[in-house]
Parts: C-alpha cells; sequence; structure tokens
C-alpha cells in the first residue's frame, strides 16, 4: 500500500512521536510511506524510515494562509504523480489542503484527531475530516461527538496511540540508575518526582512546583526533575518561581531531552499535572511502560489511561494541596508504589505501536474497499 501522511511540521511534539511511531511499523510491514510536512528537526528520523519526506514546504498556522494554499499545486502534483492508495491527515490544516487536492485527484482519505478540536465556523461550513476518523482514546471519540454531534462525523473509529513498548524497555534496561542518578546530582537518599512533557503553561507544571514546595517542607530529600522545553517566557517564569522559592537545590530543568529513558530510570514517581483535556498523554505511557508509578490530572484522556485510578493516582486539575498529597501518598507508601508500578506496566502492553498500526490499517482497509 502506498501511503502519503501530511502533516503541519517535523519538529519534536506529540503529532511528530504518534507519527514516527506509526510510519516506522507501516514501513516493517512493508508499506511505501510517505511524509509532507514543514522540516524540523525529526526530519532525519522520518528519512531513515520513509520512502520520501516532502519538507520544504512552508509551516502553515491557519487554513486561510497564502502560504497553505500555495502549495496545493505541489501536492496535487505530487499526488499524480506518485498514484497513493490513501492520504492520511494529522492537523486542521493539513485536512483543509488534503480536501482541496482530492477535488483534482480522486485518493481517500481519513484523518487522526489528536486533540479536542472546536466547533469554529470554519470546521462547520468545510469539515474536512475525510472518510473516516480515527481518535487516539476513547475519551477523544466521545468528545468528538459531544462538540461536533455524531450526524456531522464520518465514521469515528478508536485506533489507541501507542509506542514501541519492547523498544523503551530495551532502552530503559541498559540505563544504570545508580549512574543516570549521579550525573544527576542525586543520591541514594532522594526521591525523585519526573514531569516529563513541553514547557508550556496548559502542561501544568507551575502547578507541580507549588505542589512540590509543599511535600519539600515535610521531606527535603524529594526532588522535581523537569525534563522538556517549549515557551521560553514560560520556562523562564518557572525558573524564576524556583529561585524565588530558594528550591534551586531541589528542582533541576534537563531541557530538551533525546534520550527519555536516562530520566525515566532515575525517577521515583512521575507527574502528569496538566490543565486541560488532553486526549491520551504520550509521557504518561512511557512513564507506565517504564514501571514508573504515575500521577495525573482526572481529565480527558488522562483518567482512562490511568484506569479511572487503578493504574495511577489522579487528582483534581489544577489542585496544589491535592496533588501535593499524591505525591506524599506514594512517598510513604512503597506497597502502593510496587502495585501501581505493576499495574501500570502490564497495561502498557495494550498500547503498543504494533497494536496502533494494526487498528489503524483495518480503518485504511475499510475505507479502499467503501471507496472501491
Amino acid at each position: 500500500m502506498k501511503i502519503l501522511h501530511i502533516t503541519t511540521h517535523l519538529h519534536t511534539g506529540g503529532i511528530t512521536t504518534y507519527l514516527l511511531t506509526l510510519v516506522r511499523e507501516q514501513t516493517k510491514a512493508g508499506h511505501e510511506v510517505y511524509v509532507w510536512a514543514s522540516d524540523g528537526v525529526c526530519a532525519k528520523d522520518f528519512r531513515d524510515c520513509c520512502a520520501g519526506v516532502i519538507s520544504d514546504v512552508p509551516r502553515c498556522k491557519s487554513e486561510l494562509s497564502p502560504k497553505l494554499w500555495g502549495q496545493l499545486p505541489k501536492l496535487v502534483s505530487f499526488l499524480k504523480k506518485n498514484r497513493l492508495d490513501i492520504l492520511h491527515t494529522h492537523t486542521r490544516v493539513a485536512q483543509v489542503l488534503t480536501a482541496a487536492a482530492t477535488f483534482f485527484v480522486q485518493t481517500p482519505y481519513v484523518s487522526t484527531a489528536h486533540m479536542f478540536y472546536k466547533n469554529r465556523l470554519g470546521r462547520r461550513l468545510f469539515p474536512c475530516w475525510g472518510r473516516a476518523v480515527m481518535a487516539i482514546s476513547q475519551t477523544m471519540k466521545n468528545g468528538l461527538y459531544e462538540i461536533f454531534g455524531e450526524k456531522h462525523l464520518p465514521p469515528v473509529i478508536v485506533a489507541l496511540n501507542g509506542i514501541d513498548v519492547d523498544a523503551l524497555r530495551h532502552r530503559i534496561q541498559k540505563v544504570d540508575r545508580q549512574a543516570v542518578r549521579k550525573e544527576y546530582g542525586y543520591e541514594d537518599r532522594h526521591f525523585v518526582v519526573l514531569a516529563l512533557s513541553r514547557l508550556i503553561p496548559v502542561k501544568g507544571v507551575h502547578i507541580l512546583i507549588e505542589a512540590f514546595l509543599l511535600v519539600h517542607k515535610e521531606f527535603p530529600e524529594v526532588r522535581l526533575l523537569v525534563a522538556g522545553m517549549g515557551d521560553e517566557a514560560y520556562a523562564r517564569k518557572l525558573k524564576n518561581r524556583v529561585a524565588e522559592l530558594g528550591l534551586g537545590d531541589a528542582i533541576r530543568f534537563l531541557g530538551n531531552v533525546t534520550e527519555t529513558e536516562k530520566p525515566l530510570k532515575a525517577a521515583d514517581v512521575f507527574a502528569a499535572p496538566y490543565l486541560w483535556p488532553e486526549a491520551f498523554g504520550l509521557s504518561i505511557l512511557e512513564a507506565m511502560t517504564a514501571g514508573l508509578p504515575a500521577i495525573g490530572s482526572n481529565s480527558g484522556g488522562i483518567a482512562e489511561l490511568l484506569g479511572y485510578g487503578k493504574r495511577g493516582l489522579l487528582f483534581e486539575e489544577g489542585n496544589v494541596p491535592e496533588l501535593a498529597g499524591r505525591i506524599l501518598q506514594y512517598k510513604n507508601d512503597p506497597a502502593l508504589r510496587e502495585e501501581r508500578s505493576r499495574v501500570g506496566r502490564l497495561a502498557a502492553a495494550d498500547y503498543s505501536s504494533v497494536n496502533m498500526y494494526r487498528q489503524i490499517q483495518d480503518v485504511y482497509e475499510k475505507v479502499l474497499k467503501g471507496a472501491a
């Protein structure tokens, strides 16, 4: 099967991680896979596993951008030349461009819903979902129905987000925990809480810092490790707050991390204090895969991923004292940590990249059968 994925950019982020995971599985299965997107730091990773990457296109944030519509002739020409079987879009801008292109080239396309979209006028007038929509969680599917109404959508199929569970576990096993903790400046007595996400306000790291302050007052040996980068102004604000609280020795910012297995191996628990309804939560899945007991906001796909409290601890979104209490709960109860570690690790197997590929492939085949 010849497949073209169309997205906005190839920089780090949830959609790029999802897409790279999927493309690798599709290539391993023998498909001829192409990617169309603005260039980014992950472009080389895609080139290493794709039949082709078209990245010399401008990045567009609006469906009305002249830059977007300037790409249309190039995309139409590419589709005619390569005779693709199916197109797969991953952002609203990609959906609009693809819908326009398929007016000239009758190649069926599908979409993956990665987030909770707003029901704006443009979406109502030009839905551009394609023949089917794949939701990365049951929560995402329910959200699409709630926001847009089932009758206004094509078939919506849950194709669970996934990662290469075995590969991540293999990388984690190769990391020397004592050595990496020493590298980060930790001693055996330190209890390390990890946050791994883009540094943007909706990820709630500022909430975690305030909760950590309450925990640190009671247990000075607790440490907070923050991995990721994003909004520079927000990151600067976080670091200024840490300095203001006098917690510079207890909170470490790693910046961008490509080898996530290192902080995952160094930590004792994982915290995801997100302030908006995430459709999924890839970093939480990585923590579960690593066997890290997790804490997450009781909202969106996070609650679903954490088994509504059975695979990790939940707290009310934005509630600083409750988040502090969950950290203390893990700190003071090794048996609870062990139990949530075991359950989360077992559940992670259901979110493998192979399962994700198979679910998506089934959608492709149904769409192509219907198109034929």
